[in-house]
Parts: C-alpha cells; structure tokens; sequence
C-alpha cells in the first residue's frame, strides 16, 4: 500500500511540473509540490516504522 501511494504521489508531482504557469498560480503550485514532498516523506517514514 505504501509502495503504490509514493508512486501516485511522484506521478501527481510530476504533472504539477508539467504546468505551464506563471505568477500567482506558479507559487501556489511550488506550495503544492512541497505539501506533496512532505506527504511523501511522512509516508516513507511510515513505512520504515512498520505502520504502512
């Protein structure tokens, strides 16, 4: 389970970046892509702790 939703969450980063956007949306999507980095992180870490 873990596995499958880092790789959702690398395929969902990964069309963020893909966006073509400027100004204010460009910063809400750099907020987004961390937010989605520290989800990533949390869930590794939850993984090496057993929980997932």
């Amino acid at each position: 389970m873990g596995q499958e939703l880092i790789t959702k969450l690398k395929e969902v980063k990964q069309a963020l970046v893909n966006l073509d956007l400027q100004g204010e949306e460009w910063e809400e999507k750099q907020e987004v892509l961390q937010k989605l980095e520290e989800v990533t992180s949390y869930v590794k870490d939850a993984m090496g702790k057993g929980i997932l």
